[in-house]
């Protein structure tokens, strides 16, 4: 693929405009798929958490709960205020009235692509775990020989999952999900990259988009 086709992917476009944040998180476990996530770390809110000494939250009903919150205000509720007991501060602020409740967790992170790398023979299987995220993020298939199978390319085509040759060029551009699924259980895929991005911070490198891949904190 010639270099020109690889800088009109829209993974390439948007990591450029977030290059110091844009990240490649490897061989992290998915809906029960290994991938490599390619995220935006909200810097922000991985100070806090920092601070406040709270890493990875990955307790989906937990996540869940808070989502019915806003951030940073105050919410009259004596069921969320104890059923939130147990919790750190970083993650709820609780009101000594026994009522109030105010939400401080956000994602850690915006997820922008996730790369699943297919053995050879294996491209098919590898299209239909990327379609998994559909509504999540941007998926692509990363080939690991030279010769993909046309069937591989047209489920690929028909799922809105893009495709990458062996040399990481964009054979098959992915599409946007139609729609983003937004609960508990995706801010649970955010949670879990942000988990193994801590884990293996000091050799995380800075990655411009998915045509450059290659193949804890406490939690509650």
């Amino acid at each position: 693929m010639n270099s020109s086709a690889a800088t009109s992917h829209p993974a390439h476009r948007s990591a450029q405009r977030h290059q110091r944040d844009s990240v490649a998180v490897e061989a992290v476990s998915l809906l029960g798929v290994r991938v490599t996530a390619y995220a935006l770390i909200n810097e922000n809110e991985h100070q806090r958490r920092n601070v406040a000494q709270v890493g990875a939250v990955t307790n989906p009903a937990l996540l869940d709960r808070l989502m019915d919150l806003p951030i940073g205000i105050a919410v009259v509720d004596p069921v969320i205020w104890a059923e939130t007991a147990d919790q750190p501060a970083g993650i709820v602020e609780r009101d000594r009235d026994g009522l109030g409740v105010r939400r401080l967790l956000a994602p850690p992170l915006v997820l922008e692509d996730v790369v699943i790398n297919a053995a050879a023979g294996r491209e098919l299987s590898a299209v239909r775990d990327a379609s998994l995220f559909s509504g999540f993020t941007r998926r692509w298939m990363a080939a690991t020989t030279s010769q993909i199978p046309e069937v591989a390319i047209l489920e690929a085509k028909a799922c809105g999952v893009g495709v990458l040759d062996i040399h990481r060029g964009v054979q098959l551009p992915a599409e946007n999900p139609a729609s983003l699924t937004i609960d508990g259980w995706s801010w649970l895929l955010l949670e879990k990259t942000y988990r193994r991005w801590l884990k293996k911070r000091p050799e995380v490198r800075v990655r411009a988009n998915p045509t450059e891949a290659t193949g804890e904190a406490r939690a509650t």
